[in-house]
């Protein structure tokens, strides 16, 4: 049986991130509890305060808003947080692949096996397979 990883003291400012429930989205908990969607709106903790921020974050996890959260080293530049690890700056980024394409009714369009788009009938709905069956 393994032991649980201790965590390491914070020595930097800190922020918190997690994944949206509702849809998956990146957040960062933000002042008051609430999570943001951008990482200029995160509340920084400083390195003394990280255990409550964690606190705070898992709470979040509890009330089922977001899971996965975790606590991240930042550096301040013109008074925002800046993640010092890359994998956090490319979640501050956003999605890092493209929206799947829009049909005219909004919804994302129908992929086959192949990866293309299906074809769509009059009706704006996605035609069955041409094959059928053998009897």
């Amino acid at each position: 049986m393994s032991t649980p990883a201790k965590a390491r003291p914070a020595t930097a400012p800190m922020v918190f991130t997690a994944n949206r429930l509702r849809d998956g989205r990146v957040v960062w908990l933000a002042a008051g509890g609430a999570w943001a969607g951008r990482l200029a709106e995160a509340r920084v903790f400083p390195p003394e305060e990280a255990a409550a921020g964690l606190a705070l974050a898992q709470a979040g996890e509890r009330a089922q808003q977001v899971v996965g959260a975790y606590g991240t080293e930042v550096a301040l530049r013109g008074g925002l947080p800046v993640p010092v690890k890359f994998r956090e700056r490319l979640r501050a980024q956003g999605p890092s692949v493209a929206a799947e394409p829009r049909g005219m009714d909004g919804l994302a369009e129908p992929r086959g096996m192949d990866g293309l788009a299906e074809p769509r009938g009059m009706d704006g709905l996605a035609e069955p397979p041409a094959h059928r069956l053998a009897s």
